[in-house]
């Protein structure tokens, strides 16, 4: 894996477009002083170096009627790992799937209408797939804090000392 520096300008604009995806490469531009032409040429170098992969939307789970969040750890048969991994993929209620190291072996995080989809969820299309043995489901109760902005202020000083 190669290890990209950023400088000052590429942590602004990726701290900028992290937190808005609409955020005007003029408008950036304006904040560090340069001009939108040169935004421009480093979004597309931090796309071309792999650092930025895509721009997208972030929907309000509640406004389409999908207010439960909930995060299923599942026990499997490591063998079937790839079946498993194939099938949760295609579950559409699940928008985040992880192999993880731990107690359990991956971790899927969702959203359903309501309690009944929920159990739908779990015990019809997660359960059922061959080689999961067990689940482990949670219920999100408050989200506390929740962003892809990475802190390069934290990260840099770990690097300065």
């Amino acid at each position: 894996m190669v290890i990209t520096t950023l400088d000052k300008i590429d942590e602004m604009i990726i701290r900028s477009l992290s937190k808005d995806g609409k955020t005007t490469y003029t408008d950036i531009a304006e904040i560090l002083d340069v001009t939108a032409q040169t935004i421009s040429d480093r979004v597309e170098k931090l796309k071309n170096k792999g650092i930025i992969t895509g721009f997208t939307i972030k929907v309000n789970p509640e406004k389409v009627n999908y207010p439960i969040e909930f995060i299923c750890e599942l026990d499997i048969n490591a063998s079937v790992m790839d079946d498993v991994l194939s099938v949760l993929k295609k579950i559409a209620e699940i928008h985040i799937v992880k192999i993880t190291t731990g107690i359990h072996d991956i971790l899927c995080i969702g959203n359903a209408q309501n309690i009944e989809n929920l159990h739908e969820i779990v015990e019809r299309k997660i359960s059922t797939i061959p080689g999961v043995n067990k689940t482990y489901t949670s219920i999100t109760l408050k989200k506390i804090k929740q962003n892809q902005v990475l802190n390069f202020d934290k990260l840099n000083e770990k690097e300065d000392k």
